[in-house]
């Protein structure tokens, strides 16, 4: 339980090929001289018919023969007296749980679905065009190139973009940590290789190349919490099937940046595992001639970067350095017959200035550039500043070269001007969207005790009278419900310069949709802004400025947030338009309303919903036995504070018997994994008591769930002081609603054999408990979940609540700088 589901199949340490019954199939051989070529490979076996070229890997007639079983079986060539059912049989009985599909099948998804889940198999593919593990020696897959070892990871649901994207990496010096073509996902999806991207200390950046997602939500869901702990880029396919500025809205709020073609990858490859945060101030570039940088200018004006024009004082600084040895500007040019150390004054000379956010370096081969001097000027400078330093070196032949070297010293360097302004946006672009993806926006409709039964009651009469597009008279009480004041009449004033438009639609993958224009505009797609609901304030500020750039509106902000609880509680508005909108001095709102509604009988709540609210329906106030109330709520984002003097207030008991090792307080990475949560697939309860007018943080739970749909881990933990008060088995059983909430049926955690009094605990609550078959120092605590379980629970006198953390089962042997890294309140299987 201690690694991911997926390691065996992504980071193998042996493998299998089933060679099929063709000696001479052409997948096959390419397979077997990819792997033969190798320099590094992990252990490599054959099981099926001699290849029809020796290769040196040991044959087995039957899986069976093996020695050991291997972590994945490799699928591939022609097996016609074999069926797909009695492959993964064959696996299944062999000890082998991953399987790697590279050739084609015309089985059903369901049939696959059906034996994988029987003989406990996973599938990757099938048409995969294999995986890539460089730093294991793991190089199953059908590219031409075999990738260097570095810190990005590529998922790719094309193979022949995988094999582009990895040659040209490794032309340009970049290494990759994990290489996956997904091929036609059928049971491993999209969602559940970021999992285990996100989990992989080895990845420090992820490219995506994307065709289908799968289930919007699970999928966002998924992206989202890799995206709060380190870059994503994304480019899809046909935008998967969904309106552009739909998905452009979706993938913001998960952190991720997306690009419009495969450059932008390229771009983004560049940049994502090695440059710094983009400071406050604008870029300025620097080149030795004025052609490259004019081209550079030109693609940040497309692209409406803002690019810095010296004055004041800093150019009169640029301009005694320059000393008339070239021109300043945003695009500063030194003379070509300059020596190389000017360029390095200049850009130092730039980055002390508050104005000046980042420099770009466009340097043109010529035969006065010293290339030795060059790299040792432009470390220098990165060293001694932290803002951001990029560089673009035209040409081949020594630039080429030059380009490796300072790309591996941790410099974003580039190939050609636009290839490196593309880059510095994508920087923009992923700081902005992190702010975004950090919101964790309430419906309202519990904080304003809004009575949404009364409203859907009230449109299902309207569906059932036959009113399918009722008007703003039928709908009044409705919006005022959702303190939406609609009125008839125009008034004098009005809050805005201009009437505007309102509507919600519905998206054919992210579902509904809030649209934002100056009315009139509405039917031009590029003069509309949209947002994914929920809002909250900074969520609708942003789609203010991005309709309405320079414009600011509390009234406006009001009506997008009560908009958004209405499309959040209300699924069965379908579509909302409001045309000819003014908001007037009074708070009311005229507007010409139309709609169109739809029956949603037997909908859980929110599942309308490509991003759920946060989850207020779980809060709730527990008496503790020392005559203190404790407030239960799920964790925000602005907890990282509190979790931290939880964890620093704990004795070094319990803080080794929570994250098995000798750690005094938490890393801001494990805080912002632990604060910043996505709803969907994990839940954190903290219980927070007032005390000196703090919130004080005296106990939580949380789970995770295992991808699979049906299961979860589990972790829980008091403070010292506050364990035998009645509280720990009231946080299980408001965990158990949750998760039964979900769909979720079983919950599993793992606790030392030492901790009796937690595995007595855990007896009591109903789970039931057996020894870990990995590790005799642990235990395995079971639980089915039924209404049974959240009911009320005696508490065990001074029962101390110190499970071990999911992701330290098997970490014992650790180096502590990656034990603390990896240590959490909750692991991933």
């Amino acid at each position: 339980m201690s690694q991911h589901a997926l390691q065996s199949l992504l980071a193998p340490k042996s493998m299998v090929v089933l060679t099929g019954d063709d000696a001479q199939n052409p997948l096959m051989l390419a397979l077997l001289t990819s792997l033969s070529d190798a320099q590094k490979s992990c252990p490599v076996f054959l099981s099926g018919v001699q290849p029809a070229k020796p290769f040196a890997f040991p044959l087995v007639t039957h899986l069976t023969e093996l020695p050991h079983s291997p972590d994945i079986a490799v699928l591939v060539g022609t097996h016609s007296h074999q069926s797909m059912e009695d492959i993964i049989a064959s696996c299944g009985a062999a000890g082998i749980d991953s399987l790697l599909m590279l050739s084609w099948t015309g089985d059903s998804q369901e049939s696959l679905i059906e034996a994988l889940r029987q003989h406990n198999v996973r599938l990757l593919g099938p048409n995969s065009f294999g995986i890539c593990r460089p730093k294991q020696g793991v190089y199953a897959w059908l590219g031409l190139t075999q990738p260097l070892t570095g810190r990005l990871a590529l998922m790719s649901q094309s193979g022949t973009v995988a094999s582009a994207l990895v040659d040209w990496a490794t032309w340009q010096g970049i290494g990759f940590s994990q290489v996956v073509s997904m091929g036609t996902p059928v049971d491993v999806m999209p969602s559940q290789v970021l999992d285990y991207l996100s989990n992989d200390f080895e990845s420090q950046a992820i490219l995506m190349y994307l065709q289908k997602i799968g289930r919007p939500t699970r999928f966002l869901s998924s992206l989202r919490a890799t995206g709060r702990s380190k870059p994503v880029a994304v480019v899809t396919e046909h935008s998967i099937g969904a309106d552009e500025r739909v998905l452009d809205a979706a993938l913001s709020r998960t952190g991720a940046v997306r690009g419009r073609r495969l450059n932008d990858l390229i771009a983004a490859a560049s940049v994502m595992t090695n440059a710094r945060r983009v400071k406050e101030g604008s870029l300025l570039i620097i080149g030795n001639g004025a052609g490259p940088g004019e081209l550079a200018a030109q693609r940040a004006m497309e692209l409406e970067i803002d690019l810095l024009t010296p004055e004041g004082e800093l150019r009169d600084k640029l301009e005694t350095t320059m000393a008339g040895r070239g021109g300043i500007g945003p695009v500063t040019t030194v003379w070509a017959s300059c020596a190389t150390d000017l360029f390095i004054d200049l850009a130092a000379d730039a980055l002390h200035s508050d104005d000046c956010g980042a420099v770009l370096l466009t340097l043109s081969p010529t035969a006065l550039i010293d290339i030795d001097s060059l790299y040792d000027l432009i470390i220098k400078l990165h060293r001694t500043q932290k803002k951001l330093v990029m560089v673009c070196l035209l040409g081949g032949g020594n630039m080429t070269n030059m380009r490796t070297r300072i790309n591996e010293a941790g410099i974003p360097t580039f190939r050609t001007p636009e290839t490196a302004i593309e880059g510095f946006q994508f920087l923009v672009q992923f700081q902005r969207n992190q702010l975004l993806a950090k919101q964790s926006p309430d419906s309202h409709a519990f904080r304003f005790k809004i009575d949404v039964s009364e409203a859907t009651k009230a449109l299902n009469q309207l569906f059932k009278d036959k009113q399918k597009t009722p008007n703003a008279d039928a709908l009044r009480e409705i919006f005022e419900l959702f303190h939406i004041r609609l009125i008839t009449r125009r008034q004098a004033s009005n809050q805005l310069s201009a009437p505007i438009h309102l509507r919600v639609f519905q998206d054919a993958v992210f579902g509904p949709a809030i649209g934002l224009s100056l009315e009139g505009a509405q039917q031009h797609q590029q003069a509309e802004a949209v947002a994914l609901p929920p809002l909250n304030t900074i969520l609708a500020k942003d789609l203010i400025q991005r309709a309405f750039p320079g414009e600011e509106s509390f009234e406006l902000e009001s009506l997008l947030r009560n908009l958004s609880t209405m499309v959040c509680e209300l699924p069965e508005i379908e579509r909302l338009d409001l045309a000819d909108v003014r908001l007037h001095d009074s708070g009311s709102v005229y507007a010409d309303v139309s709609a169109q509604l739809r029956l949603c009988k037997n909908w859980r709540r929110y599942e309308h919903l490509a991003i759920h609210p946060y989850p207020r329906q779980w809060v709730s106030e527990r008496d503790l036995k020392n005559g203190e109330t404790a407030t239960v709520r799920p964790v925000l984002p602005r907890d990282a504070s509190i979790l931290a003097d939880f964890v620093r207030s704990m004795s070094h008991e319990t803080r080794y018997f929570r994250f098995i090792s000798n750690i005094e307080e938490l890393t801001p990475r494990m805080l912002a994994s632990m604060s910043h949560i996505d709803y969907d697939r994990e839940m954190a309860l903290l219980a927070v008591i007032q005390r000196n007018g703090q919130d004080l943080l005296i106990g939580t739970a949380r789970y995770i769930d295992n991808f699979d749909d049906q299961s979860c881990e589990f972790a829980v933990v008091l403070g010292d002081e506050f364990q035998g008060l009645g509280l720990a088995s009231y946080l299980m059983r408001q965990l158990f609603q949750v998760a039964a909430d979900k769909g979720i049926r079983v919950m599993k955690g793992i606790v030392l054999a030492e901790n009796k009094r937690m595995i007595e605990f855990c007896r009591h609550l109903g789970f039931t408990i057996q020894r870990d078959p990995d590790d005799f120092g642990q235990v395995i605590a079971t639980i089915k979940l039924t209404p049974a379980c959240s009911k009320s629970v005696e508490v065990l006198p001074n029962c101390e609540m110190k499970p071990r953390p999911f992701s330290q089962c098997h970490e014992r042997r650790q180096d502590k700088a990656k034990i603390d890294e990896k240590a959490e309140f909750i692991g991933y299987k």
